[in-house]
């Protein structure tokens, strides 16, 4: 089966570009890196914690105000404070569980970046994202999943392009977020028309044909959706998209 040629395109990949993510199985080419203003851009999803009264020891509010006061304060009230709302605390907290990344638990580390995001500090998106992709959709606990669907969708939608990457990337059988809707796909590709790199268009080929490389027989449906995603992506203007969606083509060409 010609499919089995994906391992040598993602090979090809690597040389062109350094980067390739391993998302439970599929591997997801980043062929062009986001625009640094379009990685930047912020949604608010959650005021958070405004107010210390609503914190429900002495001990706590103590704590909240040594920090804004900027002052150290020990992890584990920033733990509490984060998972009490605080934006800043949590952005402080996966901090100092980055301090030794070797020990630092994913879990922990995407779910209190989820909390800073939300409150719009956009610098620990990279951190949440990253983090998220050593996690095991079977294992993490759906409150958590249900917290970073909620904080990544906004900031796709309103033009991030690392939360539209993150989205691609979780959607799908066997993935993080669960199998890619119709109405999520839709949007995804309205989102990545405003791009017109194809770098969307060429990871969303590559997920699925990396998906039907593990059956038996493949899914004529999903390989012509595949196809249908490689020829968006064969119109790019970037050399190393257009040219891993030509060869893919042509890989496929007898599925």
């Amino acid at each position: 089966m010609r499919l089995s040629a994906l391992a040598i395109a993602a090979a090809m990949i690597a040389p062109q570009t350094g980067t390739a993510q391993q998302v439970n199985g599929p591997i997801i080419p980043i062929l062009v890196a986001p625009a640094e203003d379009t990685a930047q851009v912020s949604v608010t999803v959650d005021r958070g914690l405004r107010s210390s009264k609503r914190l429900r020891t002495r001990a706590l509010r103590q704590a909240r105000a040594d920090m804004q006061a900027g002052q150290t304060i020990s992890t584990e009230h920033l733990r509490a404070l984060a998972n009490a709302g605080d934006g800043l605390a949590a952005q402080r907290y996966v901090r100092s569980l980055m301090a030794d990344p070797a020990t630092a638990d994913p879990s922990d580390v995407a779910y209190f970046s989820a909390i800073a995001v939300g409150t719009g500090r956009i610098w620990t998106l990279k951190t949440m994202i990253a983090s998220m992709h050593q996690l095991d959709p079977k294992t993490e606990p759906r409150d958590r999943i249900r917290k970073y669907i909620r904080v990544l969708y906004p900031h796709a939608w309103a033009g991030n392009s690392l939360a539209l990457e993150a989205l691609v990337a979780f959607n799908g059988e066997g993935r993080l977020f669960g199998p890619l809707s119709d109405k999520t796909r839709d949007k995804i590709l309205a989102e990545a028309r405003e791009s017109g790199d194809g770098r969307t268009e060429l990871s969303l080929a590559m997920g699925i044909l990396e998906h039907e490389r593990t059956k038996s027989a493949p899914d004529p449906k999903a390989i012509a959706e595949a196809r249908g995603f490689l020829e968006l992506a064969k119109a790019s203007d970037h050399l190393a998209v257009r040219t891993t969606a030509e060869n893919l083509l042509r890989m496929i060409e007898d599925v």
